[in-house]
């Protein structure tokens, strides 16, 4: 029997507070020739239409792999100073990495990224410094983020996390997001699949208050038992149109036929709760979440063709249900896991620990992004587990961070991956 994870508080459970190594490298203005321009001839209303026309950010390719990306904001009255916060690039312990530089009309900050890196970020646009005292947001994350770093780093930090509560969708960005997010994609990073193809079916139904649904591709038969896919964090994916993408992604045989069921999470310390390594929760799952859906739709038993799949905590979860529940869940895809949970004094990293006694799984895909500090290290020793077990389908490092952009576009091609049983990324 797979061991009885410990007993965690939710609000106990949070991830390492380590700061950022170093700061992203941040180049001269004028690398972008369009800033060159400006500071060359003043003309700033030239400035604010060519990039209103090009949309931001502006990206020129450095020749070496690299390229110059340049996000700008228009000035305007009343204010003392910019942020610009893409994911895991902006840090408390480097914030003028990331403040951007005024300029005539504008406020400009040029970074050096690789070509495939792409983010979501926002724009913090500040009247004056922030106090260090704020609205806690989403719950008491801010209290407990404090509270787990040492005292002398506590006033920047608190800083940062109220310009974090200031920053707002960028109006120029050319991508964003359902819910808004900003989103900077550089010329060679992984394209997000797109909707296409014939027009499946989705299913909506509610267990105990919680949404759940089901979507079946065009021209399946209903009783046909077909490979399931079972994500955590159903309402998001739902909300980003994830069928209509799974549509296009089975007429291009992406992906074979496969029924795909969501889950929507708890709110605030819920869905902490439950994606630490709930034995109840991954008995949800396969008890009531893949019955529901199976009395809609035949489904596969067979847990070589069943995949658990989820970001973050979700991805932490994951690779428990193929250790919790082996004979339902064969298959795994973690993106970004939060393999420190649950970062108690006791214990950290958990899950890591315990995996060499667990039962073999038919295949476990990683990805965790190039800027993920914290889970990079923790994510790889997972992997040398797996490996080791000779159950390790893949570990994808994608160039970006924390992101519901990186795992939009990663999603699709690596539930081909685990389904397929070859890699065509």
């Amino acid at each position: 029997m797979f061991p009885t994870p410990p007993g965690v508080p939710p609000e106990l459970a949070v991830p390492p507070q380590v700061p950022r190594p170093a700061p992203p490298e941040r180049l001269p203005a004028d690398r972008c020739p369009a800033v060159a321009r400006l500071l060359r001839d003043g003309d700033r209303d030239a400035f604010l239409a060519h990039v209103r026309r090009a949309g931001t950010p502006l990206v020129d390719d450095l020749g070496d792999g690299t390229c110059a990306v340049t996000f700008v904001v228009p000035d305007r009255a009343g204010t003392a100073e910019v942020h610009v916060l893409p994911n895991k690039l902006a840090d408390a312990a480097h914030p003028a990495a990331t403040a951007a530089e005024r300029l005539p009309g504008a406020w400009v900050l040029t970074l050096r990224m690789p070509r495939d890196w792409r983010a979501g970020y926002g724009v913090a646009e500040l009247p004056e410094r922030p106090a260090g005292t704020g609205p806690a947001p989403d719950g008491g994350r801010r209290a407990r983020a404090l509270a787990a770093v040492p005292g002398h780093r506590r006033p920047a930090v608190a800083q940062f996390l109220d310009v974090q509560a200031a920053a707002r969708p960028d109006p120029l960005a050319r991508e964003h997001l359902v819910d808004g997010t900003s989103v900077a994609s550089l010329p060679g990073a992984p394209a997000p699949p797109r909707p296409g193809g014939p027009r499946g079916t989705v299913l909506h139904g509610d267990l105990g208050g919680r949404p759940v649904w089901l979507h079946d591709p065009a021209g399946t038969d209903p009783g046909e038992p077909l490979p399931v896919v079972v994500l955590t964090d159903g309402h998001h994916r739902l909300a980003d149109g994830l069928p209509a993408v799974l549509d296009g992604a089975v007429a291009a045989a992406a992906l074979p036929p496969v029924r795909t069921v969501g889950v929507a999470a708890r709110p605030g310390d819920g869905r902490t709760r439950e994606l630490g390594c709930d034995p109840g929760f991954t008995a949800f799952l396969a008890e009531d979440v893949l019955g529901w859906a199976a009395g809609h739709r035949a489904l596969t038993v067979d847990p070589a063709r069943t995949v658990v799949a989820g970001q973050s905590l979700g991805g932490l979860t994951a690779v428990y249900a193929t250790q919790a529940a082996p004979d339902r869940f064969g298959l795994a895809l973690s993106q970004s896991g939060s393999f420190w949970w649950p970062n108690t004094h006791d214990d950290r990293e958990w899950l890591t620990s315990v995996l060499p006694s667990g039962p073999r799984t038919h295949g476990v895909l990683l990805e965790v992004g190039s800027e993920e500090w914290v889970l990079r290290d923790a994510t790889r020793r997972v992997a040398d587990v797996l490996a080791a077990r000779g159950d390790l389908a893949g570990l994808h490092e994608f160039r970006g961070g924390h992101d519901p952009a990186c795992w939009r576009a990663g999603l699709v091609p690596a539930l081909g991956t685990l389904l397929h049983g070859r890699d065509d990324r």
